[in-house]
């Protein structure tokens, strides 16, 4: 049956050809002609294309809209015939003469292939854009061919799972549907409950993946095509090893198994090989893996070396390991390092011809050396890279903390500012303005900016009471605090190195707690600057704030004076965010 189909289709084609040679002349029968080539392009994609060709010289003499419709015929079929487009200079054109006609029949299929285009060329947004502006087209102008939506909601959704837009994908796929539902295209149906489980597997909803995928199977059951059935059940085995469920994912392969075509083939290695590698079966798990890396795809060598390296490596073959991961890691970055990978090919088969010759010895060493320099410069630059941007990322962190911190102590700075000495001279600066700005008001007669500049420097009058008061509130407290017991205690330890008293952690307290008191929460603010102080930190600060001197502080905590000095200094450093001696740390100290 399928032999006469091709004969009569190829039949068919010889026909149109000589019909187009002897009656060019007539626009009409052109048109005809045209409208049948279309119609066959489903069936015999490669030998339209060659018609299609032997069209082109003919071609040139007939009207725009003719031509136009030829073109738009080639690029269907080189799209039917899996030929990748390469530019959008043939297409766009047609997008735009249909754009411009009345008549937009056509319209959505320039748009289609449009969007096939920029999908070839990897531009998904785009792809999607113009599908959608296929689908806007057909609404507006009513236009019903549902094959050609079919396709349109069938490639949004995988555009959608490749940009992981997973939420968007199951709806586009189930309008594709709907659409098959009308045609009762049944291959096609079962390919979409295939994406939808897809879909649902990639996103991890077993449930859900199971029901769509086993509706796909029995829709390929339905129609006895065992193609379909495995393409459906190879796929789903994957996803069951993925959930860790071997006995489901074995029946299904063993289905998958018994009609695997050449494009399922890959995925049927891939997911073999990963149940038999997840089941402990690693040498099986190997054959499959060395049947994928004969797949002349880079993703599928990729995948299948670093299974076998991973085999190697729990076998204890380092070597072997080793050599298969160098071979994953130059198809893994092909797109870096393909004249590389030419140039291993060519100097393998040379190795392989002059070892026949018996001189493989010193071609053998030659290989072995080039490639052990390409993995020698993949390692250094993916190390030399990695480092940068550890370095990098690490820079930028201590940038970031440094600002962090420098912004902290301005802001501290800044609230201590408003309770200084510095700020009443500045009011009565500004008080001594106003004074000679209200006299002058009054000499102006001016009561409007008298009562104005009068509750403004009363403002001023009262800011400085409030800071005098403030101050003297400090005072009394700092007065306070050398009375208090705890530092008479720090002082009597620091001024008797000889004979130190001991130093509890109560004692600590506090002292903690009378600082406190007396300089407004000083232990919050100093963590609020740096909040991973440390104990001994947090102590040396305490002692600096009640006048302790570095020769007594060492004293009191049993350690050396240099060792006072370096954690002042460090400590500078991480209250201020920049390097600076242990005298200014004692200084940011006390003025905090």
């Amino acid at each position: 049956m399928k032999k006469s189909i091709a004969s009569f289709c190829l039949a068919t084609l010889l026909a149109l050809t000589a019909l187009l040679s002897a009656s060019c002349q007539s626009d009409k029968r052109t048109g005809q002609l045209l409208q049948q080539a279309d119609s066959l392009i489903k069936i015999r994609p490669d030998s339209m294309r060659t018609v299609l060709q032997a069209w082109a010289d003919s071609m040139s003499r007939e009207p725009e809209q003719v031509r136009m419709r030829y073109r738009l015929l080639c690029v269907k079929a080189d799209d039917k015939a899996y030929v990748p487009h390469t530019s959008d200079s043939l297409i766009l054109p047609l997008v735009r003469y249909y754009r411009s006609r009345r008549d937009k029949s056509l319209l959505p299929e320039a748009l289609y292939y449009a969007g096939r285009t920029y999908s070839d060329l990897k531009d998904a947004p785009l792809a999607l854009e113009y599908y959608q502006q296929a689908i806007d087209v057909m609404t507006q102008e009513k236009l019903t061919d549902y094959d050609l939506m079919s396709r349109i909601y069938s490639q949004m959704g995988e555009l959608f799972i490749y940009q992981r837009l997973y939420k968007e994908a199951p709806g586009v796929i189930r309008k594709a549907y709907e659409c098959d539902l009308i045609l009762k295209d049944s291959a096609s149906l079962v390919f979409d409950l295939r994406d939808i489980g897809r879909v649902f597997a990639i996103t991890d909803q077993p449930d859900s993946a199971v029901w769509y995928y086993e509706k796909a199977g029995e829709m390929a059951r339905h129609i006895k095509d065992s193609v379909l059935l495995s393409m459906v059940y190879g796929e789903m085995a994957g996803s069951y090893v993925k959930w860790g469920n071997y006995p489901a994912a074995h029946e299904k392969l063993q289905i998958a198994w018994q009609k695997v075509d050449t494009l399922s083939m890959p995925m049927y290695y891939n997911n073999t090989a990963k149940y038999y590698y997840c089941t402990g079966q690693l040498d099986s798990a190997a054959f499959y893996y060395k049947k994928k890396i004969t797949v002349n795809s880079y993703s599928h060598k990729a995948n299948g070396y670093s299974g076998l390296a991973k085999i190697a490596k729990e076998k204890g073959r380092i070597a072997e390991a080793l050599n298969y991961y160098e071979l994953f890691m130059l198809y893994d970055d092909s797109l870096k390092l393909s004249r590389q990978t030419e140039e291993i090919n060519r100097i393998n088969a040379l190795y392989n011809y002059e070892k026949y010759r018996h001189e493989n010895k010193k071609l053998k060493f030659e290989s072995l050396r080039h490639k052990a320099m390409i993995s020698f410069l993949i390692l250094f630059v993916l190390l030399l890279s990695l480092l940068f941007a550890v370095l990098w990322q690490k820079h930028k962190r201590k940038e970031q903390s440094i600002l962090l911190q420098q912004e902290r102590l301005r802001h501290q700075q800044e609230k201590l500012k408003q309770n200084s000495q510095e700020q009443i001279e500045k009011n009565k600066k500004q008080i001594e303005i106003l004074s000679q700005q209200l006299r002058q008001a009054e000499a102006d007669k001016d009561l409007l900016r008298q009562n104005l500049l009068l509750a403004q420097r009363e403002v001023a009058e009262k800011e400085n009471l409030r800071i005098q008061a403030i101050q003297e509130m400090q005072q009394k407290a700092k007065d306070s605090l050398y009375k208090k017991e705890a530092y008479k205690k720090f002082h009597a330890v620091a001024n008797n190195a000889k004979s130190p008293q001991s130093i509890t952690a109560m004692d600590w307290q506090e002292l903690q707690s009378i600082v406190d008191e007396t300089y407004a929460n000083f232990t919050d603010r100093l963590k609020e600057l740096y909040p991973q102080i440390s104990e001994k930190e947090l102590q040396v600060c305490l002692l600096i704030k009640i006048g302790i001197t570095p020769v007594q502080m060492a004293s009191v905590l049993l350690t050396s004076k240099q060792n006072i000095s370096s954690l002042r200094a460090r400590l500078y450093t991480k209250l201020s965010g920049g390097k600076g001696s242990s005298k200014e740390c004692d200084s940011l100290i006390l003025n905090l």
